[in-house]
């Protein structure tokens, strides 16, 4: 056999082993970049679940968020994968906003689904620290998620107390797996209207430099 053809078909059969390990054990759900991104290649839920609203008393400090059957990209998000969930890579991930005045938080909404594994994945509100995730200012644990391809439940982290942030400085809201789940494989949705921002990711080795990228669907309330 030809050299060359030989190189191009151990190629082909080097991206069919690639691809075929990129599946994700939910049907029709592809995990692409070692389980970084997810998309899912069929039909959305028609089941439309209405997302909890917040009080109207409440100021929308930062969101993502769309409306209606919008709320979020149902077929598309970046993967929250723990470190025994079969993909190549485990996954954290940090969208971030700065605040454009002086602020106490109290609710903060999420975009995210369940592929497969254990269901719990952990969400914090972190500080900026050089331009990436710093310390977190309070972290709360969700269960039970929905199903990778249905809208439009949001998990709904609320802060009785509050949580003060400053005008002018830069905080990330995280969303990773729980150590107690080290086999979740769950995504945080992509927003509806493809808004770029400051995001940044783990993959096991620490946070990235962030990057302007498409962001995830999120909202932060308070007053």
């Amino acid at each position: 056999m030809n050299r060359s053809r030989s190189f191009i078909n151990l190629g082909i059969l080097l991206l069919l082993s690639l691809a075929a390990s990129a599946q994700a054990p939910q049907d029709g759900v592809i995990t692409i970049n070692g389980g970084k991104d997810t998309v899912l290649l069929k039909p959305w839920s028609t089941t439309i679940t209405p997302a909890e609203p917040v009080s109207p008393a409440l100021v929308t400090i930062y969101s993502t968020l769309g409306t209606g059957k919008n709320v979020y990209n149902a077929g598309s998000g970046n993967g929250l994968v723990g470190p025994d969930a079969g993909q190549l890579y485990s996954e954290r991930v940090g969208n971030a906003f700065q605040a454009t005045a002086d602020h106490v938080v109290t609710v903060i909404q999420v975009g995210a689904t369940y592929v497969s594994g254990g269901n719990a994945v952990v969400l914090s509100l972190n500080e900026d620290g050089n331009n990436r995730p710093g310390k977190p200012l309070a972290t709360w644990h969700f269960a039970n998620l929905p199903q990778f391809g249905s809208c439009c439940t949001l998990l709904t982290a609320k802060s009785k107390t509050g949580i003060k942030i400053t005008k002018g400085h830069l905080y990330w809201v995280v969303m990773g797996t729980s150590p107690q789940h080290r086999d979740t494989y769950a995504v945080w949705n992509n927003d509806s209207s493809g808004k770029q921002g400051t995001w940044t990711n783990n993959i096991g080795s620490g946070w990235e430099p962030a990057s302007v990228q498409q962001l995830n669907a999120v909202g932060v309330f308070g007053n």
